[in-house]
């Protein structure tokens, strides 16, 4: 018994970090409502989903990268997106900062009136347990 125990001791590990970090996204979704702002970094635009998809898992080796959609000018339009804030400052700031390390040509910030539709999510890079199908959670 002890063994069997021992045994799953990791795997309850794993389960529990999955669901607190579910608990914490679902948290973030209750608490951003559809008027506040949420500031997303777009290291990426796409007419298609599939094109947005082969960015994003070709991008995901140096970050993660969702896929949103959203319609600009009545078409239809998907962001990849490496990090979103509730503060236009902080978003803009971190920005500068990625540009700087030349993790992509173009970086820049999108304001949504609440959280994006999220359609697609990346394993993560480090694949991290509990992390996929997650979309990305605003800093404050």
């Amino acid at each position: 018994m002890k063994r069997t125990i021992k045994n799953l001791l990791p795997l309850m590990l794993v389960v529990l970090v999955s669901v607190m970090a579910a608990f914490t996204a679902d948290a973030a979704r209750r608490t951003a409502k559809k008027n506040t702002k949420v500031y997303y970094l777009v290291c990426g635009s796409y007419s298609s989903l599939e094109k947005a998809k082969e960015a994003s898992e070709f991008m995901s080796e140096v970050l993660y990268y969702p896929v949103y959609k959203t319609t600009v000018k009545g078409k239809t339009v998907y962001r990849l997106c490496c990090e979103c804030y509730y503060s236009k400052k902080k978003a803009q700031a971190r920005a500068r900062e990625l540009m700087g390390m030349n993790f992509s040509d173009s970086i820049w910030v999108w304001e949504s009136n609440g959280l994006a539709n999220c359609v697609y999510v990346p394993q993560s890079p480090a694949d991290e347990p509990g992390v996929e199908d997650k979309p990305l959670v605003p800093i404050r």
